[in-house]
């Protein structure tokens, strides 16, 4: 995804085409913003480089690979509501402007692209937080634990924006379970909405294809489409070797030819409309083209928070 934002959208020709399993929508502050610059001196001070003004960096530079090693992992341990202190950032060089803008006004790479994500995208991330008052997990979590969780990882999210996600994903919807409630917000916000707007975006230019990963035999977690391809569980039955075997020749005929194709009787089709319609589903027994339907409200709403959550 960053690739293709990169330099207003000019490749080098360095690359004919994109794929993206899971595109993250990460926070991306400006390089010199309290957020990035909290974080360089917290990790300065702990490395021994502590009121070193404009030598901050030598000093730095002249620092043991033990020093720093234990100043990253002490400064991860500061910021335990957070799952990825170190991300992308908005250096108005390399990245000139966030994903959200530039996909939005047409600057990345006109090539084709083939993006997708998977149901279960946001399962288990909040769990391994070491902060409990962000960790949706705990029994006792509440909505301010939500809050809370997306905040870790959306620094400028404001209640009032999250009090109307809140109405997008109402709780009884999930059982009244705090954890699954949060676990959807966070992994439409950070993947699943990526792929559509990506693909949406690329659309206009050239052909674009999205797919949405679902097992139920196997689950659909963030990551699960990785192991269909490379490592199947062992407990992977006729049915999901055959969907992992139609997905690799989908994924490689892309590649070689920019039309993802295979034995299957489905025909990929590529995305028609702006909001990343119609998308592939791929599961056993079942690959079918589908629309997004309602997640497209969802997936608005979040991008119209990209100037607020700086993605």
């Amino acid at each position: 995804m960053f690739q293709l934002v990169a330099k207003g959208g000019d490749n080098e020709g360095l690359f004919h085409a994109a794929m993206g399993d899971s595109p993250s929508m990460s926070f991306t502050p400006e390089f010199d913003q309290a957020y990035d610059e909290g974080i360089f001196q917290q990790f300065a001070d702990l490395a021994g480089c502590a009121d070193k003004g404009d030598d901050t960096l030598e000093c730095l530079r002249a620092a043991s690979s033990q020093a720093l090693t234990l100043a990253g992992s002490q400064l991860l341990a500061a910021r335990p509501s957070t799952l990825f202190v170190f991300a992308p950032i908005f250096d108005e060089t390399f990245i000139n402007e966030r994903p959200v803008e530039a996909f939005k006004a047409g600057r990345f790479s006109n090539v084709p692209v083939l993006f997708g994500s998977n149901t279960n995208e946001g399962a288990n991330w909040s769990a391994s937080l070491k902060d409990a008052a962000a960790n949706t997990s705990m029994p006792n979590a509440t909505e301010v634990t939500v809050f809370n969780f997306l905040l870790g990882q959306y620094a400028s999210l404001t209640n009032e924006s999250f009090a109307r996600a809140m109405d997008l994903y109402p709780l009884e919807t999930f059982g009244n379970s705090f954890s699954l409630q949060g676990q959807q917000m966070y992994g439409e916000a950070r993947y699943i909405c990526t792929a559509a707007m990506i693909t949406g975006a690329a659309a206009q230019k050239n052909k674009a294809y999205q797919f949405h990963y679902n097992n139920p035999h196997l689950g659909s977690n963030h990551g699960a489409e990785l192991d269909a391809f490379f490592s199947p569980p062992s407990n992977s039955d006729s049915s999901d070797q055959d969907l992992f075997s139609k997905m690799r020749e989908f994924w490689t005929s892309f590649v070689t030819t920019g039309i993802p194709t295979s034995t299957d009787s489905t025909t990929w089709t590529p995305v028609s409309d702006s909001l990343g319609n119609p998308r592939i589903l791929l599961q056993p027994n079942g690959i079918a083209m589908e629309q997004l339907g309602s997640l497209s409200d969802r997936c608005t709403f979040w991008h119209s928070l990209s100037s607020e959550i700086q993605t």
